[in-house]
């Protein structure tokens, strides 16, 4: 089975990513050519994406992100790059938090919000210094910004899981 993110090309893709990400767009009301167009990226290119059989970078990944409206980690976790296989073979949830306190303080956060909400991700992130002050940038507009969030959260999963997701 390929990796739907593998960290040596930087590249996801393969027809459980391309599954998710056709779901995403059918729930926002787009077919390949309107995801394509909102993202900005070649037709053809996002609709073998869909079909599982082109990988993309993380630029693109920003992008599609960007069009369906979700952010870094709320994208990796609904394409299936981060999926409960991923957690299931032992990556932290809160694997982007450095060990610690920090980390602590997180994980006793986490346990007092009623499961049944979404974790706030702009409160988990912030707790981040890197993330935080990615945040606060006024230089990146915010594909840029998502892109580097991007880059970021996949290297420092990749670093816990052997190098693939």
């Amino acid at each position: 089975m390929d990796a739907t993110y593998d960290g040596a090309t930087g590249t996801a893709g393969g027809a459980a990513f391309g599954a998710a990400l056709a779901a995403l767009a059918a729930g926002e009301k787009l077919d390949a050519a309107a995801l394509a167009a909102k993202a900005d990226l070649p037709a053809e290119l996002v609709a073998r994406v869909l079909d599982g059989s082109r990988r993309i970078g993380v630029a693109a990944m920003a992008r599609l992100a960007k069009a369906l409206r979700l952010k870094a980690i709320e994208f990796m976790q609904k394409s299936g790059l981060l999926s409960l296989e991923v957690y299931a073979m032992g990556l932290d949830p809160l694997y982007f938090l450095p060990d610690g306190q920090i980390r602590f303080d997180a994980r006793i956060y986490m346990r007092e919000i009623n499961p049944r909400h979404a974790v706030p991700e702009g409160d988990m992130l912030k707790r981040n210094p890197v993330l935080k002050a990615l945040l606060e940038d006024t230089v990146l507009d915010a594909t840029g910004r998502l892109e580097v969030e991007l880059a970021y959260l996949l290297r420092a999963a990749v670093q816990s899981t052997d190098g693939s997701l």
